[in-house]
C-alpha cells in the first residue's frame, strides 16, 4: 500500500490519506468528473485538483500533503494567464522556527531557520490535457548552529497530469519526489531522529465509462523509501494494484466492486516480505448536491513468510463541496509500512482536509491527521507500535504577478507504543514559516 508516502511537510504535515478532491465521483477511485470541452483555462482551474483519489484502501498518490513545500502551493492556484502554457521560475526567502530540530524528545533545542528556495512550476492547460508540475530546492542557515548549513536540504518534485483522449476515457499519472537532508527529516509521514531520507511516490491510472451508468478504473502504484547513511530506518518498495467496477443504480446511489493487491518489500532484510489481496464491496451516496459519503471494504489477506492474517482492508468517508473549496473527512485501515519504522503493519488512518482554492490568487490547506501502526506479527523482527497525529496549516496569496506571500504552521505528536522493539522516537514539534516568493511569470499557447 502506498500510504507511507504522505502529509504536508512545512505546511501540512503528515501522512496523507483518501480524502483529497473538490468533487468526488461515485466510483471507489473517485476519478474527478471530466469538464466539458468549452470550459476556459480559468474556470478549469490547477489540474492538481482533478487527479483522482486511488482506492479504496490505498492513499491517495496526489496531491501528496506529506511533504508538501509552501514554496510549490502556488500549484494549487489557478493560472496566472488564460494562455495554454504558464511558467514561473521564482525565488523565494523565508524564516522558520522549530521548537524541537532533531525531532527527539531527550534533546530538545529550538532552532531559527532562513532558507533561500529557487523553484520552477508549469502549468499547461487545454481542454483535454493539463499537466501541472513544480521544483523547488531548500538551502538552509541554522541561527544557533544546530546542524552545518546546507545548499541542498530539500528537494522536492510534484507532478500531476490529466488527459482524456476521448470523452468516455481518462489517464491520469501523478508523482511526488521528495529528498530530506535536513536535522528534521521525516520519512512517510514518521520521524526517525532525523536520518536523511528519500521518497517517491508514482501512479498512473485509468478511467474508463463502458456505459452511461458504470464505470471501471485501474490504477498501479509504486513508492519507495531510502535512507542515508548508518541509522534506525529501514527501506522499503512498495507495488500495488487496484480495480474497481461501479454502476450506478440511482442519481444518488452507485454500488462498486474492486480488488486490491499490495507487495511490500523491505529491502533491508529486517523481516519478511508481505503479499496482500483485498476484494471489495462498497457504496457511494448524494446525500444532496454537494455532499457524498462512501464506504467500500473487505478482508484483507496477507501472506508474511510462513504466517497468514486477515485483517480489514477498509474505508470510509465524506466529501463536502463548499462555494469556495471543500471539506472531507476520511477513515481507512489496511497493510502498510509505518514509514522508516518498516512493517507490514496493520494501519489506521484518520484524516481531515479543508481546501480554499476558488479564490483566484489564495489557497489555503487545513489538514489534522491520525495515524495508528502495528505489527501483524510478533514474530517480526522489528515490531512497530506507533501513533503520529499531526496538525497543518499553510496558505499563499498572490499579491501581484510577481509577488507571492506564504505561510504555514505545523504540529507534530509522536508516540512509540510498550511492544516496539525499534529505537524509541518519541517527538513532538511546533513549526512556524514565513516567506516571500518573487517570480517572473512567462505565458504562451502551445500552437496545436
Amino acid at each position: 500500500m502506498i500510504r507511507p508516502c504522505a502529509i504536508l511537510g512545512l505546511a501540512l504535515c503528515v501522512m496523507a490519506s483518501h480524502a483529497w478532491a473538490q468533487q468526488p465521483p461515485p466510483s471507489a477511485l473517485r476519478q474527478q468528473q471530466p469538464q466539458p470541452e468549452e470550459e476556459s483555462t480559468e474556470q478549469r482551474g490547477s489540474p492538481l485538483l482533478r487527479i483522482p483519489v486511488i482506492g479504496p484502501t490505498l492513499a491517495p498518490s496526489f496531491p501528496a500533503l506529506s511533504g508538501y513545500p509552501l514554496e510549490l502551493l502556488g500549484l494549487l492556484m489557478s493560472p496566472l494567464e488564460r494562455r495554454e502554457v504558464n511558467l514561473l521560475p521564482a525565488f523565494a526567502i523565508s524564516e522558520e522556527f522549530t521548537d524541537n530540530i532533531f525531532l527527539n524528545n531527550n534533546n530538545k533545542r529550538y532552532e531559527f531557520i532562513t532558507g533561500f528556495t529557487p523553484s520552477l512550476t508549469l502549468l499547461a492547460n487545454r481542454p483535454r490535457f493539463q499537466l501541472a508540475a513544480g521544483f523547488s530546492n531548500a538551502s538552509e542557515i541554522y541561527a544557533r548552529g544546530s546542524a552545518p548549513n546546507d545548499a541542498f536540504a530539500r528537494q522536492n518534485l510534484i507532478v500531476g497530469t490529466f488527459w482524456q483522449p476521448t470523452p468516455q476515457l481518462t489517464f491520469t499519472l501523478a508523482d511526488t519526489f521528495a529528498r530530506d537532508q535536513s536535522p528534521n527529516a521525516t520519512a512517510g509521514g514518521f520521524a526517525l531522529g532525523g536520518q536523511g531520507s528519500t521518497s517517491n511516490a508514482l501512479t498512473p491510472a485509468m478511467g474508463w465509462q463502458l456505459a452511461p451508468q458504470t464505470r471501471l478504473d485501474l490504477g498501479a502504484t509504486y513508492s519507495l523509501i531510502r535512507f542515508d547513511g548508518q541509522g534506525a530506518g529501514i527501506e522499503s518498495d512498495t507495488y500495488g494494484f487496484m480495480s474497481n467496477l461501479s454502476h450506478g443504480f440511482t442519481p444518488r446511489f452507485t454500488g462498486m466492486v474492486g480488488y486490491n493487491f499490495t507487495y511490500i518489500d523491505l529491502r533491508s532484510g529486517h523481516g519478511e516480505n508481505a503479499t496482500t489481496h483485498n476484494p471489495t464491496l462498497g457504496f457511494a451516496y448524494r446525500l444532496t448536491p454537494t455532499l457524498t459519503v462512501s464506504i467500500d471494504g473487505g478482508p484483507a489477506f496477507t501472506n508474511l513468510g510462513k504466517e497468514d492474517f486477515i485483517t480489514p482492508g477498509v474505508s470510509a468517508g465524506f466529501v463536502q463541496r463548499l462555494p469556495f473549496g471543500s471539506a472531507s473527512v476520511f477513515y481507512s485501515e489496511n497493510v502498510a509500512v509505518a514509514g522508516g519504522f518498516g512493517g507490514p503493519t496493520d494501519s489506521k488512518s484518520v484524516i481531515g482536509t479543508l481546501v480554499v482554492s476558488t479564490l483566484r490568487d489564495l489557497v489555503v490547506l487545513f489538514n489534522p491527521a491520525w495515524t495508528k501502526a502495528e505489527s501483524l506479527s510478533s514474530r517480526q523482527i522489528e515490531r512497530v507500535d506507533v501513533g503520529v497525529f499531526t496538525l497543518g496549516l499553510g496558505a499563499a496569496y498572490r499579491l501581484n504577478p510577481y509577488v507571492t506571500l506564504f505561510g504555514g504552521y505545523s504540529f507534530l505528536l509522536q508516540r512509540v507504543g510498550r511492544f516496539s522493539t525499534t529505537q524509541d522516537f518519541d517527538a513532538d514539534e511546533n513549526r512556524v514559516k514565513v516567506g516571500v516568493q518573487f517570480g517572473y511569470p512567462f505565458a504562451f499557447d502551445m500552437g496545436m
